[in-house]
């Protein structure tokens, strides 16, 4: 499973790539941002999605530069995903 979310933090917005993962029996959902160099990790899909808005809340604290790649207005043709076979 592979999808696309969108996250607000405060008044940013943050598109996100969720995948599930198996590891060591355990189905973890990871968060990784597109505009951000952020990941996190959860045992639900909200739990990652909570988790990837503190960690990226933290580096937004930390990093004007950062704060400036992601936008305040959801755009209005959002990120796809797709996948293909080769």
């Amino acid at each position: 499973m592979t999808m696309v979310e969108k996250c607000k933090i405060g008044n940013k917005i943050l598109d996100v790539i969720i995948t599930q993962e198996k590891i060591k029996g355990k189905t973890y959902y990871v968060a990784q941002g597109i505009q951000l160099e952020v990941a996190s990790q959860g045992l639900s899909l909200q739990e990652a999605l909570e988790n990837i808005k503190d960690a990226a809340d933290v580096i937004l604290e930390s990093s004007e530069d950062a704060r400036n790649q992601i936008c305040t207005e959801e755009k209005e043709i959002a990120p796809m995903l797709t996948r293909i076979s080769l």
